[in-house]
């Protein structure tokens, strides 16, 4: 018995530090994978507090790898290459969802700031964005998930009943109210 659980416990050792990267990353990529086929946020994002702890053990837990192992493992260096991507995978979104915003302005164009509900996660910020980004007026869309906002470009005036039409259509538990437009 005793000598089974010990091979087990090797087995899996390189497999532990990515699957806590991957909790440590829930709020994204758990979220982008179960948006994609078409599921709600499903309640990741109570992990993103544990964030930090998440990541400092996946960090222990790589470190301990290469000593017992070595640095030579292929299996070690895989897994700390999916680990580290998992790792910074919130980043990466972030980064993208700010570098998207078109930067040019048009003297025709309408900006909305919009208060959100419901947010609970980056990925459903994206959610968001990426239904405003479908919609044919709607030019450019940021989605602040901290501040629970969004920034609307439309290139048409009194286009604020299509922008809180498509965010209150994606999903029942997401509602908008228009703050400001200029």
């Amino acid at each position: 018995m005793e000598n089974t659980l010990s091979r087990w416990f090797k087995a899996a050792r390189p497999i532990v530090p990515a699957m806590t990267a991957l909790l440590s990353s829930s709020c994204c990529i758990i979220q982008l994978a179960l948006n994609f086929f078409s599921f709600s946020c499903a309640g990741f994002a109570v992990l993103t507090p544990f964030r930090p702890i998440l990541t400092a053990i996946t960090i222990i837990l790589l470190t301990y790898s290469f000593y017992a192992r070595g640095w030579k493992d292929k299996k070690m260096a895989g897994t700390t290459l999916v680990s580290i991507v998992l790792l910074v995978s919130p980043e990466i979104v972030e980064w993208i969802n700010q570098n998207q915003t078109q930067s040019q302005f048009l003297a025709v164009t309408t900006t909305y700031l919009v208060q959100l509900q419901g947010l609970g996660c980056i990925a459903c910020a994206n959610r968001i964005k990426s239904a405003l980004l479908a919609v044919d007026v709607i030019e450019s869309a940021t989605v602040f998930f901290d501040n629970s906002s969004a920034v609307v470009r439309a290139s048409q005036a009194n286009v604020a009943h299509i922008v809180l039409d498509t965010i209150k259509g994606i999903d029942l538990k997401y509602d908008a109210n228009i703050l400001e437009s200029w």
